[in-house]
Protein backbone atom coordinates (compact mmCIF):
# COMPACT_ATOMS: atom_id res chain seq x y z
CA UNK A 1 0.00 0.00 0.00
CA UNK A 2 2.85 2.34 0.79
CA UNK A 3 4.36 1.49 -2.59
CA UNK A 4 1.13 2.34 -4.42
CA UNK A 5 0.72 5.61 -2.54
CA UNK A 6 4.37 6.45 -3.15
CA UNK A 7 3.94 5.71 -6.87
CA UNK A 8 0.90 8.00 -7.10
CA UNK A 9 2.73 10.78 -5.28
CA UNK A 10 5.87 10.48 -7.40
CA UNK A 11 3.90 10.29 -10.66
CA UNK A 12 1.93 13.42 -9.77
CA UNK A 13 5.06 15.37 -8.86
CA UNK A 14 6.88 14.34 -12.05
CA UNK A 15 3.90 15.18 -14.26
CA UNK A 16 3.47 18.63 -12.71
CA UNK A 17 7.12 19.38 -13.42
CA UNK A 18 6.88 17.92 -16.93
CA UNK A 19 3.85 20.07 -17.71
CA UNK A 20 5.82 23.21 -16.93
CA UNK A 21 9.02 22.15 -18.71
CA UNK A 22 7.29 20.89 -21.86
CA UNK A 23 5.17 24.03 -22.05
CA UNK A 24 8.33 26.13 -22.07
CA UNK A 25 9.85 23.84 -24.72
CA UNK A 26 6.70 24.36 -26.80
CA UNK A 27 7.14 28.12 -26.70
CA UNK A 28 10.89 28.11 -27.33
CA UNK A 29 10.67 25.76 -30.32
CA UNK A 30 7.65 27.38 -31.96
CA UNK A 31 8.50 28.52 -35.51
CA UNK A 32 8.41 32.26 -36.33
CA UNK A 33 4.98 33.58 -37.20
CA UNK A 34 6.21 35.18 -40.41
CA UNK A 35 7.34 31.80 -41.74
CA UNK A 36 10.90 32.99 -42.33
CA UNK A 37 13.79 30.54 -42.34
CA UNK A 38 14.58 27.24 -43.99
CA UNK A 39 11.39 25.34 -44.81
CA UNK A 40 12.69 22.01 -43.51
CA UNK A 41 13.94 23.58 -40.27
CA UNK A 42 10.66 25.39 -39.75
CA UNK A 43 8.69 22.17 -40.29
CA UNK A 44 10.91 20.25 -37.85
CA UNK A 45 10.62 23.03 -35.27
CA UNK A 46 6.84 23.13 -35.66
CA UNK A 47 6.59 19.36 -35.19
CA UNK A 48 8.81 19.43 -32.08
CA UNK A 49 6.80 22.31 -30.65
CA UNK A 50 3.50 20.52 -31.28
CA UNK A 51 4.72 17.27 -29.73
CA UNK A 52 6.00 19.16 -26.68
CA UNK A 53 2.63 20.89 -26.34
CA UNK A 54 0.78 17.59 -26.68
CA UNK A 55 3.01 15.95 -24.08
CA UNK A 56 2.51 18.91 -21.76
CA UNK A 57 -1.27 18.49 -21.89
CA UNK A 58 -1.00 14.77 -21.09
CA UNK A 59 1.29 15.52 -18.14
CA UNK A 60 -1.08 18.25 -16.92
CA UNK A 61 -4.05 15.88 -16.93
CA UNK A 62 -2.22 13.29 -14.83
CA UNK A 63 -0.73 15.90 -12.51
CA UNK A 64 -3.96 17.79 -11.81
CA UNK A 65 -5.88 14.58 -11.13
CA UNK A 66 -3.19 13.66 -8.63
CA UNK A 67 -3.44 17.04 -6.90
CA UNK A 68 -7.22 16.70 -6.71
CA UNK A 69 -6.73 13.29 -5.09
CA UNK A 70 -4.32 14.81 -2.58
CA UNK A 71 -6.78 17.58 -1.71
CA UNK A 72 -9.90 15.40 -1.70
CA UNK A 73 -10.42 15.67 2.07
CA UNK A 74 -9.29 19.28 2.50
CA UNK A 75 -11.22 20.87 -0.36
CA UNK A 76 -13.72 18.22 -1.49
CA UNK A 77 -15.57 20.61 -3.82
CA UNK A 78 -13.01 23.05 -5.20
CA UNK A 79 -10.27 20.56 -6.08
CA UNK A 80 -12.44 18.25 -8.24
CA UNK A 81 -13.99 21.22 -10.06
CA UNK A 82 -10.55 22.71 -10.71
CA UNK A 83 -9.32 19.35 -11.97
CA UNK A 84 -12.33 18.83 -14.23
CA UNK A 85 -12.01 22.28 -15.82
CA UNK A 86 -8.26 21.90 -16.25
CA UNK A 87 -8.67 18.50 -17.90
CA UNK A 88 -11.31 19.98 -20.21
CA UNK A 89 -8.92 22.76 -21.17
CA UNK A 90 -6.08 20.29 -21.71
CA UNK A 91 -8.16 18.20 -24.11
CA UNK A 92 -9.04 21.32 -26.07
CA UNK A 93 -5.39 22.33 -26.30
CA UNK A 94 -4.44 18.77 -27.29
CA UNK A 95 -6.79 19.08 -30.26
CA UNK A 96 -4.94 22.20 -31.37
CA UNK A 97 -1.65 20.34 -31.01
CA UNK A 98 -3.08 17.79 -33.43
CA UNK A 99 -3.93 20.56 -35.88
CA UNK A 100 -0.35 21.85 -35.63
CA UNK A 101 1.00 18.38 -36.38
CA UNK A 102 -1.24 18.12 -39.44
CA UNK A 103 0.09 21.42 -40.74
CA UNK A 104 3.68 20.46 -39.94
CA UNK A 105 3.25 17.25 -41.90
CA UNK A 106 2.61 19.27 -45.05
CA UNK A 107 0.03 16.86 -46.43
CA UNK A 108 -1.79 17.98 -49.55
CA UNK A 109 -5.02 19.74 -48.68
CA UNK A 110 -4.09 20.03 -44.99
CA UNK A 111 -4.24 23.85 -44.84
CA UNK A 112 -7.71 23.89 -46.40
CA UNK A 113 -8.99 21.22 -44.01
CA UNK A 114 -7.51 22.99 -41.00
CA UNK A 115 -8.98 26.34 -42.07
CA UNK A 116 -12.41 24.75 -42.35
CA UNK A 117 -12.04 23.26 -38.88
CA UNK A 118 -10.83 26.52 -37.35
CA UNK A 119 -13.77 28.43 -38.80
CA UNK A 120 -16.19 25.77 -37.56
CA UNK A 121 -16.10 23.59 -34.44
CA UNK A 122 -12.56 24.58 -33.51
CA UNK A 123 -13.77 28.06 -32.54
CA UNK A 124 -16.03 26.68 -29.82
CA UNK A 125 -13.29 24.27 -28.80
CA UNK A 126 -10.90 27.17 -28.41
CA UNK A 127 -13.26 28.97 -26.05
CA UNK A 128 -13.81 25.83 -23.98
CA UNK A 129 -10.08 25.19 -23.66
CA UNK A 130 -9.39 28.82 -22.76
CA UNK A 131 -12.12 29.04 -20.11
CA UNK A 132 -11.26 25.60 -18.73
CA UNK A 133 -7.59 26.45 -18.33
CA UNK A 134 -8.04 29.93 -16.88
CA UNK A 135 -10.84 29.10 -14.43
CA UNK A 136 -9.26 25.75 -13.58
CA UNK A 137 -5.93 27.31 -12.57
CA UNK A 138 -7.64 30.05 -10.55
CA UNK A 139 -9.75 27.49 -8.68
CA UNK A 140 -6.65 25.36 -8.12
CA UNK A 141 -4.89 28.35 -6.56
CA UNK A 142 -7.89 28.99 -4.29
CA UNK A 143 -7.96 25.31 -3.32
CA UNK A 144 -4.27 25.46 -2.42
CA UNK A 145 -4.94 28.53 -0.26
CA UNK A 146 -7.85 26.89 1.55
CA UNK A 147 -6.07 23.57 2.01
CA UNK A 148 -2.90 25.35 3.16
CA UNK A 149 -0.89 23.02 0.95
CA UNK A 150 2.63 24.37 0.72
CA UNK A 151 3.53 28.03 0.97
CA UNK A 152 0.94 30.66 0.11
CA UNK A 153 2.96 32.22 -2.70
CA UNK A 154 2.48 29.16 -4.93
CA UNK A 155 -1.17 30.07 -5.47
CA UNK A 156 -0.21 33.70 -6.07
CA UNK A 157 2.34 32.66 -8.70
CA UNK A 158 -0.24 30.48 -10.47
CA UNK A 159 -2.71 33.35 -10.65
CA UNK A 160 0.10 35.61 -11.82
CA UNK A 161 0.84 33.15 -14.61
CA UNK A 162 -2.79 33.31 -15.76
CA UNK A 163 -2.67 37.11 -15.86
CA UNK A 164 0.61 37.28 -17.79
CA UNK A 165 -0.15 34.40 -20.15
CA UNK A 166 -3.71 35.31 -21.10
CA UNK A 167 -4.02 39.06 -20.45
CA UNK A 168 -0.55 40.50 -21.07
CA UNK A 169 0.61 38.27 -23.91
CA UNK A 170 0.41 41.20 -26.32
CA UNK A 171 3.42 42.84 -24.66
CA UNK A 172 5.72 40.51 -26.57
CA UNK A 173 9.00 38.91 -25.52
CA UNK A 174 8.90 40.08 -21.91
CA UNK A 175 5.45 38.62 -21.41
CA UNK A 176 6.61 35.32 -22.89
CA UNK A 177 9.66 35.20 -20.60
CA UNK A 178 7.61 36.21 -17.58
CA UNK A 179 4.98 33.60 -18.32
CA UNK A 180 7.62 30.88 -18.69
CA UNK A 181 9.28 31.88 -15.42
CA UNK A 182 6.01 31.95 -13.48
CA UNK A 183 4.96 28.60 -14.94
CA UNK A 184 8.24 26.93 -14.00
CA UNK A 185 8.30 28.45 -10.51
CA UNK A 186 4.64 27.83 -9.69
CA UNK A 187 4.26 24.28 -10.89
CA UNK A 188 7.85 23.39 -9.97
CA UNK A 189 7.19 24.45 -6.38
CA UNK A 190 3.88 22.60 -6.38
CA UNK A 191 5.67 19.47 -7.61
CA UNK A 192 8.12 19.73 -4.70
CA UNK A 193 5.27 20.18 -2.21
CA UNK A 194 3.48 17.15 -3.65
CA UNK A 195 6.66 15.06 -3.51
CA UNK A 196 7.14 15.96 0.17
CA UNK A 197 3.51 15.38 1.16
CA UNK A 198 2.54 12.72 3.69
CA UNK A 199 2.02 9.29 2.15
CA UNK A 200 -1.08 8.82 4.28
CA UNK A 201 -2.76 11.63 2.34
CA UNK A 202 -2.50 9.45 -0.78
CA UNK A 203 -4.21 6.44 0.79
CA UNK A 204 -7.90 5.70 1.02
CA UNK A 205 -9.42 5.49 4.50
CA UNK A 206 -9.38 1.70 4.33
CA UNK A 207 -5.75 1.61 3.20
CA UNK A 208 -4.76 3.99 6.00
CA UNK A 209 -6.51 1.80 8.59
CA UNK A 210 -4.77 -1.33 7.33
CA UNK A 211 -1.41 0.46 7.33
CA UNK A 212 -2.00 1.64 10.91
CA UNK A 213 -2.90 -1.88 12.01
CA UNK A 214 0.26 -3.26 10.44
CA UNK A 215 2.32 -0.59 12.16
CA UNK A 216 0.79 -1.56 15.52
CA UNK A 217 1.46 -5.28 15.09
CA UNK A 218 5.15 -5.20 16.18
CA UNK A 219 4.25 -3.14 19.26
CA UNK A 220 1.46 -5.54 20.21
CA UNK A 221 3.76 -8.52 19.69
CA UNK A 222 6.31 -7.07 22.13
CA UNK A 223 3.62 -6.77 24.78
Amino acid sequence: MFRLASFHRLTTAICLALWAVLSVVFVLTAPPLDGSGDAAAVAASAALSAYAFLGAQAALVIGIIGVAHLLRNRTPVLAPIAAALTVLGAFGHAAYAGISLVLAGGAEGAPVAVEAAVQGPATALSMVSLVGTVVGVILLAIALFRAKLGVAWIGIVLIGWVVVEFLLSGIGLWAMLGSAALLLIGYGALAVVVFRSDLRDWMTAKEADVAAQRADEPANADV
